[in-house]
This record gives structure tokens, sequence and C-alpha cells, in this order.
């Protein structure tokens, strides 16, 4: 609660009864008061929708940048494969280049070493004058003869074999080398390829992702300018509402003096008329007010931070903690100017106990009485509940002099 039957901050107002055309009949304070809260209802109604809305938008918002925020993560992981990926195929590369030419060099060796086996050759045909070893060693002279030339045959044969089972080797493996590079860089351009697909898909989902963000900002923007609109709104409406409540207060209190004082002129009249002296008028004695409601003051009067708004502003009267359905009492004797919804203040009753004092009763699951009704103290009007804002159960209890708010705990 904060000041003169306002809620969380909205403006008071001091404005006079409202204009109407002369030849209209003047409209009851009563029934203007009632279409005032008819139509402070309606906004309040929207302006919770409308919060409502806001919220969704700034959650949808949320969720987007969020979303957004990981994509961009992903991509990030993704360059930094490719990055990766494409220092492997460089290295890939190079050692493919290098095995490349080892092969070569096998390859050549191998060349030169079967050129040198047929030099061989042609020398064993030459020396042995046919065309096979066998002749060479059919052509020994002796077995002495036979021998060395099977020993010179047999150590050619070995060597050739060897030369060429070694180059061979060689060969085979710098090939298998090369295949399997070979097969290293294609796996590893293939899955180049689909980071970059997948950097691709990433980069047109982020390219959404801040296309609905910039969508959902703006929105969001519509909607909390539609809210603040609707705030101002409501303030004015409140603040024309408390002003018929105050000079509803102001209309009871000047029928109730001139009551008083008729009475007093009507007893004076019948005293002097029956040749007695006037009676002595007192004035009436103070209001004594009771507690509406027992329970702790979980929230006193005076300035704290709002829990709903968030700022320093005055709460003008007292939260008493107090469960779900506890009977509301009237605080003093008193008519009933106000009783619905007023609000911020969810279900609220108003009473004024004349001489500009007045008693409010807000956050109310029931009441009990009717407009301009006469309540005594005591007298259940009410019960305890969270209606408008309220983080709880429990009963704001205002009370005020000529409509400014003083603190209850110094009135009871």
């Amino acid at each position: 609660m904060t000041c003169a039957w306002q809620f969380l901050g909205l403006p008071t107002g001091a404005a006079g009864p409202l204009s109407v055309a002369d030849a209209a009949p003047p409209v009851p304070l009563g029934v203007r008061i009632r279409e005032k809260q008819a139509l402070l209802e309606a906004t309040q109604r929207k302006l919770h929708a409308s919060r409502l809305r806001l919220h969704q938008a700034r959650f949808r918002e949320l969720t987007i940048a969020q979303q957004l925020a990981a994509v961009q993560s992903s991509i990030t992981r993704v360059e930094d494969d490719l990055g990766a990926l494409d220092r492997q195929i460089r290295q890939t590369e190079l050692r493919l280049a290098i095995r490349r030419r080892q092969l070569a060099a096998a390859q050549a060796s191998l060349s030169r070493h079967r050129d040198a086996l047929n030099r061989r050759i042609v020398d064993v045909y030459e020396y042995g004058g046919d065309q096979s070893y066998l002749a060479v060693l059919l052509s020994a002279t002796s077995f002495v003869d036979f021998i060395e030339r099977w020993d010179f045959v047999r150590d050619i044969l070995r060597a050739d074999a060897r030369l060429i089972a070694a180059v061979n080797a060689e060969q085979a493996n710098y090939e298998r080398l090369v295949a399997a590079l070979d097969a290293a860089r294609t796996d590893l351009e293939e899955a180049r390829a689909e980071q970059m697909r997948r950097h691709d898909q990433l980069s047109a989902l982020a390219e959404e992702r801040r296309r609905l963000l910039a969508l959902a900002s703006y929105q969001r923007s519509v909607i909390a300018q539609q809210v603040t609109e609707l705030e101002n709104l409501t303030a004015a409406q409140e603040a024309r509402l408390e002003a018929l409540i105050r000079e509803k207060q102001r209309e009871d209190a000047l029928a109730a003096l001139r009551a008083r004082i008729a009475a007093a002129q009507a007893r004076r009249m019948a005293a002097i008329a029956a040749g007695l002296p006037p009676p002595i008028e007192h004035e009436t004695g103070p209001v004594v007010f009771a507690w509406p409601v027992r329970g702790p003051i979980t929230s006193p009067f005076g300035y704290r931070v709002d829990p709903f708004e968030g700022r320093y502003q005055l709460h003008t009267g007292i939260d008493i903690g107090a469960s779900y359905g506890t009977p509301i009492e009237a605080a003093a004797d008193g008519v009933v100017i106000f009783v619905g919804w007023y609000g911020g203040y969810g279900d609220a009753i108003i009473i004024d106990h004349t001489s500009g004092l007045s008693t409010l009763y807000a956050h109310c699951s029931a009441t009990y009485v009717t407009l301009n009704q006469a309540v005594q103290r005591g007298q259940v009007i009410g019960a305890v509940g969270a209606t408008g804002w309220a983080t709880g159960p429990h009963l704001h209890f205002e009370i005020r002099v000529n409509g400014v708010p003083v603190d209850p705990l110094s009135r009871l």
C-alpha cells in the first residue's frame, strides 16, 4: 500500500466533483463511485493481462537470446574443429609428399637393380658362351672349375634374389604408406566438408535467431509501452476515484453535522416551548479504534521498498498477519462508503467514522457488508484474503484523517 487510497505509488488526486451539464440532473456520488470503480476494474484487468504478456515477451526474448548464444558457441566449436582439420590436412599432405618421393626413389632403385641384374646375366652368358646358368656349369673343364662356377652362379642368384626382394619390399611398404595417407587425407577432407556443412547450417540458424530476437525485442518494447500507458491510466482513474471517495466523506460528514445541528435545535426549541432552560450540548468524544484482526504486524506504517514496484515509497497502513478466512471486524462505529474491488487493494471496504476519520480494510477474501450500511465496532465485515497485489494472506489496515493516512498504531 502507498499513499491516499491508492496502491503502489499511484499519484493521489485532489480533483473536485465531476462537472455535469446544467440541464442534466446531478448523479449521486455513490453511483459515480461505482461507475469509476467499474472503469478502474476494467483498466486493472487490462493492465494485469498486459503485464502477463510483458512477462511472456521478456521470457521469450531471453529464451531466444540464450538460443542464439548457444548457436554462436556451437559455431565457434565448429570453426575450431575446421582449423584443426585444416592443420591435419596440411600435415597429411606434407607426409604424403615425402612418402611419394620415397616411393619414387624406391622405384628408381628397383629399376637400377634390375638393370644391374640384366647386365650380370649378360656377363654370365658371355662368360659361359651359352644362353643359361646351366650351360655355364656344364662347360666346366674340371671338378674344381665346376665347383667354382657353381659357387659363382649361386652367389649371383642369392644376391639378386635378396636385392630384388628387398627393393620389392621397400616399394610395397611405401605403396602402403602412400595409400594409407591418401585414405587419411580423403577422410579428413570428407570430415572438413561435413564440418563446413554444419557451419553453414549453424550460421543460417544463428541468422534466424537474430531476426527472431530483433522481433521479440520490438514486441516486448511495444507491450512495455502499453503497460506504461495502462499504469498511467490506472493512476489517473484511482486518483479520480479517491477524489470521489473524499468528496463522499465530506458530504456524509456535512450531512451528519447538519443532522446533529438540527437535532440540537429541535431539543432547544422543545425546551423553550416547555418553559425549560435550553440543554447544554457536548461535543462527541474522540473515536476509539479497535484492532480489526489479531496477529503480528508484518509490515509497519512508513516508507519502505515496495515488493512489487521495487521503489522506496510510503506504506500507508499496517499489514497484520492472519490466516486465510480470518474474520475482519470494524475498528469503530461508522457507515460503509465503499465496498468492492479497489485496484491493487483487491476486494476492500472503506468505513466513514465522521469527523474526517475513515478506515480501509484491503485484500479481503470475502465482504459481508453493503454500501451505506451502518456498522458497529467489533462487527464482522469481511474475511482475510490475498486479493489484489498481495504476497500472501494478510489484512492491510489504514486510518485516515481528512483523507491523509496516519500510523494506525497511534490510534489503536
